[in-house]
């Protein structure tokens, strides 16, 4: 196929999984209406904590979620990039997980999270992915009807060599399911998204959760609060659809001609450096 249609879900998941995951498939089916036929969920769409709760609510691989995911790329008729869920492994290893579907509802596969975030500011705040979770130690893209997609997960999004590799074909689109927080999504968000595209000259899919969570450790009363405004970004840089605070998606079609035509007015990716740098080939 020459053009895909796109949707990133956005909405404010709470602790309550199953309410989650009615609200996740009430969007999907939504978006299947409007002829979506790639679909891009939120980070930890389907039961947000604090990650101190992380490991006791873990799934193991394969579990509930996984099986709605499966559900409803199938029922919908969708290859669904399935945000991402704390999963548990048979070795007793913690992920930030996401598992990707086809329209068959068949597993494409799994990508872990990379790169865990932390912080530590003295008397403001310390956070530390890296006590609750093993980072992944590898990237993963799918054919999606023609469309060569990659996966990245949050935090990925302010590592522009994740997005380029060396070797391989560079990607169509990427997908990236995200929880930023509101003071850096606010500041940074559209900026990172917008540059990742430019970058690659692809499509860049992020799906965001939006809304006010539980409470910051450190500073009870205070709340967790995510920034939202999910978006479809072109080759370009321009902006093709985007939802701004709440509960929403934005639909964009993408199309490999539009991909062509801005490598070609922009060569970068066959300018890159063999002396200097790795190029994709």
């Amino acid at each position: 196929m020459s053009e895909l249609t796109v949707a990133v879900l956005q909405f404010c998941p709470g602790i309550d999984q199953e309410r989650n995951l009615k609200t996740a498939g009430r969007l999907l089916a939504q978006a299947s209406f409007r002829g979506t036929r790639l679909a891009v969920l939120p980070e930890m769409f389907s039961r947000f904590l604090p990650a101190a709760k992380w490991r006791e609510n873990a799934e193991e691989t394969g579990g509930a979620v996984e099986k709605f995911l499966a559900e409803q790329a199938l029922a919908n008729r969708i290859y669904l990039v399935g945000g991402s869920y704390v999963e548990k492994t048979a070795e007793g290893e913690y992920f930030n997980t996401c598992a990707v579907f086809t329209p068959e509802g068949q597993l494409a596969g799994r990508y872990r999270k990379m790169h865990l975030f932390w912080t530590d500011i003295p008397g403001r705040t310390r956070y530390d992915e890296r006590s609750y979770l093993s980072a992944g130690e590898g990237r993963f893209s799918f054919d999606a009807d023609g469309f060569r997609v990659e996966v990245g997960i949050c935090y990925d999004l302010r590592f522009p060599e994740f997005f380029r590799p060396s070797g391989g074909k560079p990607a169509d689109i990427f997908c990236l399911p995200s929880a930023f927080m509101e003071a850096t999504g606010a500041a940074h968000w559209a900026s990172l998204v917008r540059a990742r595209a430019i970058e690659n000259l692809a499509y860049f899919a992020a799906a965001d959760t939006a809304g006010t969570h539980f409470d910051v450790a450190e500073r009870p009363g205070e709340k967790v609060k995510t920034w939202g405004h999910s978006m479809v970004v072109g080759p370009w840089g321009n902006i093709l659809g985007q939802v701004d605070s709440g509960e929403g998606m934005a639909v964009a079609e993408i199309s490999h001609g539009d991909i062509a035509r801005a490598r070609a007015k922009l060569a970068a990716l066959e300018h890159i450096r063999d002396d200097l740098w790795p190029k994709r080939h």
